[in-house]
């Protein structure tokens, strides 16, 4: 514990998120002062250095004598208000009172009689060990729910398991990339790195006894519905190869959006002389110190690894197919200073509010960047003014990294609108490019040859290393594992024909009992909730509709075809105001939009009108059918 004085107490509020450190101070003072100072973004250094003193004047003043109060609603409101600058919708307080995380395990369901009686013999597969499955894990274990785990790989962890390539990490605050109902892990980097978010999902299955229940070593091979019998039988290929079935009443799919890695085929590639590697596939003793290395591919893995590997590569080639916004993040790359960790532990609420302003700047994000503003188009800007405020500083931002060579500039400069694919956080991949040993190539792809790459030009590019940083199949949800529905009905072969759709992105007709984690269409594009908050809303919902069923005396729950296509036809309608799904934004091959043309990572709802459907089953009550 490092020693408590007044130096240390105003460097932990000089480098602290001070919005959230504002309104935790008045919640545990009520100081007039600190609350008339207004919203932290939108003061004057004077007044922003007044409050950094009276801040320091508190705690270090009373700091002994306040204790974590849970706020009345009216007081949230208030705060909310105070640290925003303008009201919460009331459509919006209920999710945002459940990311301030006062209670202790917002968003997760009771048993509707407050009771709960479990039959004997009920029992839940869930299929996955990453953040989905360890969060409905958590969820039914609170209800007292019999479940297992089934993971296919020897540990936890999910894609921060599967991933260890060099410099792997999270592209949001670690603070906001975490469950809600564990308040005390001290991230030891802002944005934490792929081992340590590792170590935190062990860490969660540890405390909240879901280690007894995980069976490792278990592929699933198929999960096919008994009609007669109204149960799953699920069959998993086990690390000697062979098969062991299990009967489950339901079954909650949480092998989730990034299981299986996009590998290009390239003309040639079996001819390549050299080693072709994916991000998944990271091999562990690889020495890259004498390699010439291609890297393709510029999204989130590509620009994570590039300047590590560029410093451990003789030569490295770095292959552009789209040019992307990348974007600076603050304190990326930096570790927790003391001073901050001390004041997470013993600033009561500080911790709280951290939830709400880590992710202020995804609340209107919809608006801001994905939906036109004919009024500013009309005076020759472009979707709207944020958009272009951005798109502006994002320019001078490639501007100042490369140095201002006008050749990266030029080929790095994207000529669409930011945040029509998924934005990118910057790991110094600009920088990388004006190395002494990295080359960018803009060409395309030809072919692979025996001792390189050709591309389109008739250049081949002599390479010993090739890192394909392309991503995932996001459309092959579930996939290889067969679902087999009522009558034999098969998952992939409907979705085939139709593309992946989901009710609420969770349910298909004619498969009952069965839950799909980050399935189809299960992120609103309005933002203001970080991930592991859906991850719990989803296993809410998931307990929600087991319970109900539970207590009804029914053997099944499943959502009507009616409901289903009435929600996927409004669904493609509404998402037709969006910019992501112009012929513009897919001709640039859009992370978000399928090979159809259609929205199929997120949704185009209103975050607080999707937390409602996930958080209340029967708000259309003509949805989802008990039998």
């Amino acid at each position: 514990m490092p020693q408590v004085t007044h130096a240390h107490i105003r460097r932990a509020v000089e480098c602290s998120d001070l919005a959230a450190l504002r309104i935790a101070v008045y919640q545990a003072s009520g100081d007039a002062e600190v609350a008339a100072l207004g919203p932290v973004a939108q003061l004057s250094s004077e007044d922003r250095a007044r409050l950094v003193d009276r801040c320091v004047e508190l705690i270090e003043r009373d700091l002994d004598s306040w204790e974590l109060r849970v706020p009345s609603d009216d007081e949230i409101r208030t705060m909310l208000d105070l640290v925003l600058g303008v009201p919460t919708p009331e459509g919006d307080f209920e999710l945002r009172k459940g990311v301030l995380s006062f209670d202790e395990f917002p968003f997760f369901a009771d048993w509707p009689s407050g009771v709960g009686a479990v039959p004997d013999g009920f029992h839940v597969a869930v299929v996955g060990g990453g953040f989905n499955g360890i969060a409905t894990a958590v969820q039914l274990e609170q209800l007292g729910i019999p479940y297992t785990v089934y993971e296919r790989r020897g540990e936890l962890g999910g894609t921060w398991s599967i991933n260890r390539y060099p410099d792997i990490r999270v592209d949001t605050l670690s603070s906001s990339y975490e469950f809600s109902f564990e308040k005390d892990f001290a991230w030891s980097e802002y944005f934490a790195r792929g081992p340590e978010v590792k170590r935190y999902l062990e860490h969660i299955a540890e405390k909240f006894d879901v280690l007894p229940n995980v069976r490792f070593g278990h592929d699933l091979v198929e999960a096919r519905f008994d009609d007669d019998a109204e149960v799953w039988h699920v069959t998993f290929r086990l690390d000697d190869g062979s098969t062991v079935s299990h009967q489950a009443n339901a079954v909650v799919s949480a092998a989730g959006l990034f299981a299986n890695p996009m590998v290009p085929e390239f003309p040639g590639v079996d001819a390549f002389g050299g080693t072709v590697i994916h991000p998944t596939a990271w091999p562990d003793d690889i020495d890259l110190s004498d390699k010439r290395v291609a890297v393709i591919g510029n999204g989130s893995t590509g620009v994570q690894l590039l300047g590590r590997v560029a410093e451990m590569s003789a030569h490295v080639e770095v292959f552009q197919r789209t040019p992307q916004w990348i974007s600076p993040r603050d304190k990326y790359g930096d570790p927790v200073e003391p001073e901050v960790r001390w004041l997470i532990d013993e600033m009561p609420g500080y911790w709280n509010w951290c939830r709400i302003t880590s992710i202020m700047h995804l609340f209107d994000f919809h608006k801001d960047f994905l939906i036109r503003d004919p009024e500013f188009e009309a005076t020759g800007g472009r979707i709207t003014q944020k958009s272009e405020f951005v798109r502006n500083m994002l320019t001078e931002y490639i501007r100042s990294e490369t140095g201002g060579r006008q050749d990266l500039i030029d080929a790095l400069v994207p000529d669409y609108a930011p945040m029509v694919r998924r934005p990118i956080v910057d790991n110094g991949w600009y920088r990388a490019l004006t190395r002494d040993n990295v080359e960018l190539v803009t060409d395309g792809i030809a072919r692979f040859t025996d001792s390189g790459i050709e591309t389109e030009d008739g250049v081949v590019h002599e390479v010993d290393v090739v890192i394909c940083a392309t991503g995932y199949d996001i459309v092959k949800y579930l996939w290889p594992a067969e679902y087999y529905g009522r009558q034999g009905a098969n998952l992939h072969e409907r979705w085939d024909e139709e593309s992946p759709m989901a009710y609420v992105g969770m349910m298909v007709p004619d498969f009952p009992n069965l839950f799909v984690l980050y399935g189809p269409n299960s992120q609103p594009v309005s933002g203001g909730v970080a991930l592991p908050a859906w991850y719990q809303m989803w296993a809410g919902f998931v307990a929600r509709c087991l319970t109900t069923m539970i207590e009804r005396g029914t053997s099944t729950v499943e959502v009507t075809h009616e409901a289903f296509k009435a929600y996927n036809e409004r669904l493609v309608e509404e998402s037709q105001n969006l910019i992501m799904v112009t012929d513009e934004a897919i001709a640039r091959r859009n992370y978000y939009v399928n090979g159809q043309g259609r929205m199929q990572v997120n949704a185009p709802w209103e975050t607080s009108d999707y937390y409602r459907m996930v958080s209340y089953p029967d708000w259309d009550p003509d949805a989802i059918r008990y039998a």
